[in-house]
């Protein structure tokens, strides 16, 4: 639980951090031309090692690195170039609709589900909120996956406790 919390903070905090560089409207942006470009653009660069979800700032000389799709991190079947262009494409569908949303993850045994929601402290399952992808539950993906951080260097998930038989262990050296 204290795990999602920070998942969840730290994500809308990337999120918000990226809608707050909108530049300030002028009045030629309060009446838009039909057909007028976003000030955002969300775009995947899949012909790189990991594919990378990246969102473009006009006015920006780099583009803003968002999540890095390193195969690790998906489930069994699923392509990275793949998830990384349908990340894209629904991250700007949302926002070109011109409505806040934060990033949410839950995480199962079987995988981290990761969705857009509308309001902080919603979680996945929220009716309004929209499902973007899952995650391996082996490492601690979403992070790892916002942040650029290599599998090798990704906490890996606690698996389950596991008892030895016979109760504690007690040294064969232990005098007592």
């Amino acid at each position: 639980m204290k795990w999602k919390l920070i998942v969840s903070i730290f994500l809308g905090t990337v999120l918000l951090t990226t809608l707050s560089l909108r530049p300030a409207k002028t009045l030629s942006q309060e009446n838009p031309q039909p057909n007028s470009q976003p000030e955002m653009t969300f775009v995947c660069a899949s012909d790189v090692a990991p594919p990378t979800t990246y969102a473009y700032i006009p006015g920006k000389v780099e583009l803003q690195p968002l999540m890095s799709w390193y195969s690790e991190y998906l489930l069994p079947g699923d392509s990275a170039a793949a998830l990384c262009q349908q990340a894209a494409l629904k991250l700007q569908s949302k926002y070109n609709e011109q409505q806040e949303y934060l990033l949410a993850s839950n995480w199962t045994d079987e995988m981290w589900k990761v969705c857009m929601v509308s309001k902080e402290g919603e979680d996945c399952n929220a009716s309004s909120s929209v499902y973007l992808f899952s995650l391996n539950s082996s490492y601690q993906s979403p992070r790892c996956l916002m942040e650029g951080i290599q599998p090798l260097q990704c906490p890996r998930s606690r698996g389950k406790v596991i008892s030895l038989p016979g109760g504690s262990y007690t040294p064969k050296w232990w005098i007592f």
